[in-house]
């Protein structure tokens, strides 16, 4: 959020660029009193998506993810989903998945995802979204994943069923990267800028390195990339309000 105010406070000279991820549509609906306006913003390219896995404690008995969702539904509140910290992505996908699955989970915050991941490891809790990065403790067998949360299957990690694949239609939810101007940048700027980042993003070797941290590289053009955020808005907002998430 500082990082925005001053972004969005920049003289709209070009010289100040934003990058952001999912917090900049969730602190919209979580904050009430943001010290900038976010339509001062406009987002220009869309860099990469960071799709999550679902991970599972080998303590939990459900092997699958419709084992999981069966075995969730017969014990309220006792699965125990951790997070890197209260309203982030994995918080609120989570949240997600337990409203569309019909599960009362609970919801453990942590101050970042490496001792949020430790405690999974320990079986102190049940399970977490994250990202590509966490599958070395599953190919060593210390957890077991049950799905990636994207439309289609990730190049790194090809065995790895959608969510829908593996039983739960429609569930989709990713963390993202995307660079924003200032609405007042002038249009010829504007249109360089994004002109450039593209055909960086579309170098070879920049897509293969984006790749290599698990992430996948975007293709989308500046209005599917608008159009992406009013859905993120759409989505998240609905979550957040329904489950009265709050940071303040």
């Amino acid at each position: 959020m500082i990082g925005t105010e001053a972004a969005a406070k920049a003289e709209p000279d070009g010289h100040t660029l934003l990058i952001a991820s999912v917090g900049f549509i969730t602190n919209q609906v979580l904050i009430s009193n943001l010290p900038y306006d976010p339509a001062s913003l406009v987002p220009q390219v869309l860099l990469a998506t960071a799709p999550l896995v679902l991970y599972v404690s080998p303590s939990v008995p459900a092997k699958t993810l419709k084992e999981l969702i069966a075995y969730g539904k017969t014990r309220p509140k006792q699965l125990m989903f951790a997070s890197s910290g209260n309203a982030s992505s994995p918080h609120i996908t989570a949240e997600l998945f337990a409203s569309m699955t019909g599960i009362e989970i609970t919801h453990v915050p942590y101050k970042g995802t490496g001792p949020a991941l430790a405690d999974l490891l320990g079986g102190q809790v049940h399970a977490l979204f994250s990202t590509l990065t966490v599958m070395p403790n599953m190919r060593a067998g210390k957890l077991r994943a049950f799905a990636v949360t994207n439309k289609t299957r990730l190049s790194g990690a090809p065995d790895l069923p959608t969510a829908e694949e593996a039983g739960l239609p429609n569930f989709t939810a990713a963390s993202w990267f995307g660079t924003f101007v200032q609405a007042g940048v002038p249009p010829d700027v504007r249109q360089r800028i994004y002109t450039d980042i593209r055909s960086i993003v579309g170098m070879p070797e920049i897509r293969e390195r984006i790749q290599q941290i698990g992430l996948d590289p975007s293709t989308l053009n500046r209005g599917e990339y608008a159009a992406f955020l009013k859905a993120e808005l759409d989505k998240w907002g609905g979550i957040i309000r329904a489950k009265n998430i709050r940071i303040e």
